[in-house]
C-alpha cells in the first residue's frame, strides 16, 4: 500500500467510526457495490447529504484511483490493520500478516486435518485482529462444502481479540465478503468475542464449542509482545499458563499453549510467529511443553528473512496436530519457495534428544551435539559478558575533536574534564575493523573503583565539584536521561548508567561483536582501563586461555556451530551472546598442539588443524 495513503489516514479523524465510515464507503463505491439489506453496514455507507464527510469521501477515493486503481478486497484488509492504534499495536501485538502467507498457513492446515467431515469443522483465530485468516478460513470451507457464508459464519467460525474494534471490523469484512459473493442477508450471526485470550473460557462462554469439545482448526498469527511492553493485568494473567511462569517470555508463546489444550483430539494449530522459541532462554518452558505433551511439531523457518514489513521479526510457521509424536520435524525456506508440506524435505528430531534447557539445535542437531561433547564447555573455561549499557550512549559516548591539558571537547565544543573519561570501544565494529585504535572513543565514566576493583557511582556533591563542567553538561541531559526505563528507572543517581553491568576493571578480555557475519575478527586486549558498548567480551585471568580462544572462535568450526546453533539475522548475521557459546566444547588441547595453535602460523593451515581436532 502507498505511503500517501497511509499519510491520509494518519491525519484522518481517529474516531473508530469515523475511520471504519471512511474506508467501507470508500470500498463499496470503488467497487460498485451497493448494500441493501445488510443493517450494520447500512450505517456506515456515507450518503451524499453528509457533506463533511461526502467531501473527505471523494477525496479519498481520489487519492486511492490515483496510486492503486485495483484496490482490492485484501487492501481494504490492510488498511483496517494499518489504523490499530499505535500504541495499542504495541501492548497487544497486533500486525497484518501477507496474504499469501495466511492462505499457506490455512491450506496446509487443512490439508493436515484428518478423521472429520470438513462441513461440521470449527476453526478460531484466538487474537484474530481484522479477521484476515478467518477471512481465509470461511473461503477455503466455501469452496470444499459449497455451504453459505451464512452458515459458515454461523457454524464453523470462532474468533477472539482484546480489542472490541477489532471484533467490530472482522464483523464488517466478513460481512462485506458475503455480500461480494451475492450474500446480502440483514444480518449475519457471528461467533466473535472481544476479550483476553488469556483469560478466556471457550468452553464456557460457547455451547458450540462445549458440545465440540473444542476446536478442529486453530489459525493465527498470535501478537508479538516483549515483556517489558506488558502491562501489569498481562503479566499476571500470564503466569495461568505453564509455559510463561517461568522469566521474560513474550506474549506469543503461551498462544501455543492455550492453542494446544484448546484442539480436538487430531485438531490442527497453524501459527505463523517468531523463530526465537527455539533456542531462547525465555522459550525454555514452551520447549518443555512441547517434549512433555509429545506435541506432533512441524516448523518451517524462514531465519533471517523478513516476512513483515513493517517489523524487524524472525519467524517461522508451526504447523501443530493434537495427536502424539516422539519427533519434531524442521525446515528452513524463502517465501518464494513456499511449497505443499508434504513435498516438503524436513529433519528429524526425537524430543529425546534435544535439549530444552540448552535450546533446539534443529538444523544440525548431531553437529551440534558432537562438537558441545568435545574438552570443557566454554562457559566452564570463560566468564563472558555483555558491554556497558548507559541506556542513552549518545549522552555520554563521544568522539573527542581536540584536547588540552585538562578536557576533551565534543563535537559542539562542550568541555568534558580528562579524569572523568575513560576509552571505551564499540566491540560490534570488529566485523569492520580490527584496529582497536581506530575504534576508541571516549565515555564520561561517572564511577571509581575500590580496592576489589569493583565500580562504585561518585556521589553527587563531590561529583559536581571535581568535575564542575561535565555535571553542567549532564545537567543539561537531566530531563532526556529520566525517560530512561520509560521513567521508572531506579538509579542510585539519577546521572549513574541505566545497568551496572561491565564497570569493574578487568585486565585480559577478549572482545568480538554481539552480531557475527563469517569472517568476524576476535582482539585480545589487556588495558583495564579500557570498556566496550555493544558487543562481546571473554574474561579469563588466564591470558594464555584467550590466546586460544581468539584462534579457536575465528575458525570454520566454531562457524559451523555458530551456523546450527545460534539466532539468524538479516544479511548473513547471527546473534553470538553467552546462551549460544556455553555450551560449546574447548578442545584439551596438549602443550605442544597449544604452542602450534599461538605460533604465528598461516590461517589455513591453523584452520585445518583446528579442523581436525574436532572432526577425528
Amino acid at each position: 500500500m502507498n505511503q500517501s495513503i497511509y499519510n491520509y489516514l494518519k491525519n484522518y479523524d481517529n474516531n473508530i467510526l469515523s475511520i471504519n465510515r471512511l474506508l467501507v464507503s470508500t470500498f463499496t463505491k470503488i467497487k460498485n457495490i451497493e448494500v441493501k439489506n445488510n443493517i450494520n453496514l447500512k450505517k456506515l455507507i456515507i450518503s451524499e447529504d453528509k457533506d463533511v464527510e461526502y467531501e473527505k469521501l471523494q477525496e479519498f477515493i481520489n487519492l486511492i484511483n490515483k496510486i492503486d486503481k485495483k484496490f482490492c478486497f485484501e487492501e481494504l484488509l490492510e488498511l483496517f490493520e494499518f489504523v490499530i492504534s499505535p500504541s495499542d499495536k504495541l501492548v497487544n501485538g497486533a500486525i497484518y500478516t501477507p496474504e499469501n502467507i495466511r492462505k499457506y498457513i490455512t491450506k496446509q492446515s487443512f490439508n493436515e486435518l484428518s478423521n472429520k467431515s470438513i462441513s461440521e469443522i470449527k476453526i478460531a483465530d484466538i487474537a484474530c485482529g481484522c479477521g484476515g485468516f478467518l477471512i481465509d478460513a470461511s473461503l477455503e470451507l466455501r469452496k470444499k462444502t459449497n455451504k453459505s457464508f451464512k452458515q459458515i459464519f454461523q457454524e464453523n467460525i470462532f474468533g477472539l481479540d482484546i480489542q472490541k474494534y477489532s471484533i467490530e471490523r472482522t464483523e464488517i469484512l466478513l460481512s462485506l465478503l458475503a455480500i461480494i459473493y451475492g450474500e446480502d442477508e440483514i444480518q449475519f450471526n457471528f461467533n466473535l468475542y472481544a476479550a483476553d485470550s488469556l483469560e478466556f473460557e471457550w468452553k464456557e462462554e460457547d455451547e458450540q464449542i462445549k458440545k465440540n469439545g473444542g476446536f478442529d482448526l486453530i489459525l493465527g498469527n498470535p501478537p508479538y509482545v516483549c515483556s517489558r511492553n506488558m502491562d501489569n493485568k498481562t503479566k499476571e494473567l500470564m503466569k495461568k499458563w505453564s509455559t510463561s511462569k517461568t522469566g521474560h517470555p513474550d506474549l506469543y508463546i503461551p498462544f501455543f499453549e492455550i492453542g494446544h489444550k484448546l484442539l480436538t483430539n487430531n485438531g490442527v494449530l497453524g501459527f505463523i510467529t517468531v523463530n526465537t522459541f527455539m533456542n531462547s532462554v525465555n522459550g525454555r518452558a514452551i520447549r518443555e511443553y512441547f517434549s512433555e505433551e509429545k506435541v506432533l511439531l512441524k516448523i518451517i523457518d524462514f531465519k533471517d528473512e523478513q516476512i513483515f514489513k513493517s517489523r524487524m521479526t524472525y519467524t517461522c510457521i508451526c504447523l501443530l496436530e493434537k495427536k502424539v509424536s516422539d519427533f519434531v520435524y524442521y525446515t528452513s525456506t524463502k517465501e518464494e519457495n513456499l511449497q505443499d508440506v508434504s513435498r516438503l524435505e524436513f529433519n528429524k528430531d526425537s524430543y529425546e534428544s534435544l535439549d530444552t534447557q540448552k535450546g533446539w539445535s534443529l538444523k544440525n542437531s548431531q553437529l551440534v551435539t558432537k562438537l558441545e561433547s568435545i574438552g570443557r564447555p566454554f562457559g566452564k573455561i570463560y566468564n563472558t559478558k555483555s558491554g556497558i549499557a548507559t541506556l542513552k550512549n549518545h549522552v555520554y559516548i563521544f568522539k573527542s575533536i581536540k584536547e588540552d591539558k585538562k578536557h576533551f571537547y565534543m563535537q559542539d565544543g562542550t568541555a568534558i574534564e580528562k579524569d572523568v573519561c575513560k576509552e571505551i570501544i564499540n566491540s560490534n565494529n570488529l566485523n569492520r575493523y580490527d584496529d582497536i585504535e581506530n575504534l576508541k572513543e571516549k565515555i564520561i565514566f561517572p564511577y571509581t573503583h575500590n580496592k576489589y576493583n569493583q565500580a562504585v557511582i561518585i556521589e553527587e556533591e563531590t561529583f559536581s565539584l571535581k568535575f564542575p563542567k561535565t555535571y553542567s553538561y549532564l545537567l543539561t541531559k537531566k530531563e532526556l536521561l529520566a525517560t530512561r526505563d520509560k521513567g521508572n528507572g531506579k538509579y542510585p543517581v539519577w546521572y549513574a548508567f541505566g545497568r551496572t553491568q561491565s564497570l569493574d576493571k578487568i585486565k585480559h578480555k577478549l572482545f568480538f561483536p554481539q552480531l557475527v557475519k563469517k569472517g568476524f575478527k576476535a582482539v585480545l586486549n589487556s588495558d583495564e582501563n579500557l570498556y566496550f558498548y555493544n558487543g562481546m567480551a571473554a574474561y579469563s585471568e588466564n591470558k594464555r586461555n584467550l590466546r586460544i580462544l581468539q584462534k579457536l572462535i575465528v575458525s570454520s568450526v566454531v562457524w559451523s556451530y555458530i551456523e546450527n546453533k545460534c539466532k539468524h539475522y538479516a544479511s548473513g548475521y547471527f546473534g553470538l551472546g553467552k546462551n549460544y557459546l556455553k555450551d560449546f566444547g574447548i578442545y584439551d588441547f596438549t602443550e605442544k598442539e597449544v604452542k602450534f595453535l599461538l605460533d604465528k602460523v598461516d590461517d589455513i593451515k591453523l584452520d585445518n588443524f583446528i579442523t581436525s581436532k574436532y572432526t577425528t
